[in-house]
């Protein structure tokens, strides 16, 4: 009898690892515009995009790390932690340079649950908790695809000799070519392209250093299913309900002065920077946590210095 009990259990959780993806993407959608057709979709209720998504790839993850597989779970902790982090400090210290939160201006808020001072202006706590969910989203998308769904292309980690940090001059002259344009939009348009550089510099930078290595222990089909992800998720709750809508709006003097007007609605502009970022993101996200697992599976992680820049 146990016999009979148990076998149909490990089927369920193998049927629900293999496709309650598509089950969670599904539910995700049916309940974000179902609350949009009773009239109760707003910034804070449009998280659920991020959210939903979080507690079936949560699962997933936990599952396929139970039992001595605590190094992944801390690179997950270790790149997601950094990440959040320092989009809410950039949030906070850049936001006024390229983004708009009209309804922090009005007394009571307007939509938003509530806004935070930041440099220059306001941030809504809405726009916090997006920095904390959306780039969990994307590395649990990535490290269960890596796992479980395209573990067939998960490379093989050879760490026994390999340097972590690694110069790329190939990066690195793309990354002096990016700078250059930069410079000349600054010319002539007058201002600063702020949004643009902040995506140059947090695409190049870390790929810079880490490519090199990273770049043999990415799981790229997995990381496409990632690019899907964003995509699908950033055309609908971005272009489709939050832009127009006015959630939040995008500062033209930070911009480089393009805009894909198909998703600029009456009163509103999308700069293709915001485009480029369902890019970049993931990229980043990815080449965070691949780098943090690799240190993690290191021979030489005792010894950090080894670890990153080989034995001398």
């Amino acid at each position: 009898m146990p016999e009979r009990i148990g076998k149909p259990r490990a089927g369920l959780r193998e049927l629900l690892l293999q496709l309650g993806w598509l089950a969670a993407l599904v539910f995700t959608f049916a309940v974000t515009l179902g609350l949009d057709a009773v009239g109760h979709l707003n910034y804070m209720s449009s998280l659920l995009f991020w959210g939903i998504p979080i507690v079936y790839l949560a699962w997933t993850f936990r599952t396929i790390t139970a039992g001595g597989q605590g190094r992944r779970r801390q690179a997950l902790l270790a790149s997601t932690g950094t990440i959040v982090v320092l989009g809410i400090l950039l949030d906070f210290l850049l936001g006024h340079k390229t983004l708009r939160f009209p309804d922090c201006a009005k007394p009571d808020f307007g939509e938003y649950a509530y806004c935070f001072p930041a440099v220059g202006g306001f941030v809504p706590a809405e726009e916090i908790l997006f920095y904390a969910l959306g780039p969990v989203a994307m590395v649990l998308v990535y490290a269960c695809a890596d796992e479980v769904w395209l573990r067939l292309y998960n490379p093989f980690d050879d760490l026994l000799d390999a340097k972590l940090l690694q110069f790329s001059p190939a990066i690195a002259v793309t990354g002096a070519v990016a700078l250059a344009a930069l410079l000349v939009v600054w010319r002539v348009n007058g201002t600063f392209p702020t949004y643009a550089a902040f995506l140059a510099a947090g695409a190049l930078l870390p790929a810079m250093f880490l490519y090199r290595c990273v770049s043999g222990l990415t799981n790229w089909p997995a990381f496409a299913v990632t690019i899907l992800y964003t995509l699908v998720t950033s055309i609908c709750w971005e272009v489709t309900l939050a832009i127009p809508r006015g959630w939040w709006g995008y500062e033209p003097s930070g911009m480089l002065g393009l805009y894909i007007r198909a998703w600029s609605p009456p009163g509103s502009l999308f700069p293709i920077e915001a485009a480029v970022v369902w890019i970049t993101a993931p990229f980043f996200t990815v080449l965070a946590y691949e780098f943090a697992k690799a240190f993690m599976h290191h021979p030489a992680r005792k010894h950090p210095r080894v670890a990153l820049f080989g034995a001398e």
